[in-house]
């Protein structure tokens, strides 16, 4: 099976995200904690599945958000990347309409680097910038509560590992705790789940041909 172009996935899903801003001292940073991406014309309140990723990277939002916090954050028009269009891939497979992102981290950041510098000054200042933080619980778990699925697929950087593991999502082979029903590719010999976007054409096709029997049970 083939990959849908770019411009037909576009044509039939819509990406939306809630952004806000975060500061640390006089820092301020572009945040991202829950991304959807829903079949235009279709309207549904309960997601076809949440997958975890590491964080949402240079993802932007489309238009400006002004002075928005974390409270009154809304959810904006975003800018498709291509690890969304993997996903709306999936969806398309599986003919779902509504898939929710969220993320071990919600610091905008594609670079890794960078990443884990503006990672240290929340930490450094025990400011929570993760929906999987013990702070935001009942948050977390309305939103698991309402998808049918729940996909791990953040990949195998050490942050990525590190993150799991504080946050008691995966360590040691295995999902931990209230996560043990979640579905993955697992990498066969260094057993972190795969992330959804290779960087072979061959190989995203196999994650996608990999997850698909775990979602429907076939």
């Amino acid at each position: 099976m083939t990959l849908n172009r770019a411009e037909s996935l576009k044509a039939t899903f819509a990406v939306s995200a809630f952004f806000y801003h975060a500061y640390v001292g006089e820092e301020k940073y572009l945040m991202r904690r829950e991304a959807q991406i829903v079949r235009k014309g279709t309207n549904h309140e309960k997601a076809d599945a949440i997958i975890v990723m590491l964080n949402p990277g240079s993802c932007k939002p489309t238009c400006e958000i002004g002075e928005g916090s974390l409270e009154n954050r809304k959810m904006l028009s975003a800018t498709p990347d291509q690890t969304q269009y993997q996903l709306m891939n999936l969806m398309e497979r599986l003919h779902w309409n509504k898939l929710t992102i969220v993320n071990l981290s919600d610091i905008c950041e594609g670079n890794s680097t960078r990443f884990r510098v503006i990672e240290q000054k929340f930490n450094l200042q025990s400011k929570p910038h993760s929906i999987f933080h013990s702070s935001n619980t009942n948050e977390r778990n309305t939103l698991l509560r309402n998808a049918n699925h729940l996909i791990f697929a953040w990949g195998e950087t050490s942050t990525a590992k590190r993150l799991a593991k504080e946050f008691g999502l995966y360590d040691e082979r295995k999902a931990l705790s209230t996560y043990r029903d979640m579905k993955a590719v697992i990498h066969p010999t260094r057993y972190f789940p795969l992330h959804p976007k290779p960087a072979l054409r061959e190989a995203r096709i196999a994650w996608l041909n990999n997850i698909t029997p775990l979602l429907t049970g076939m």
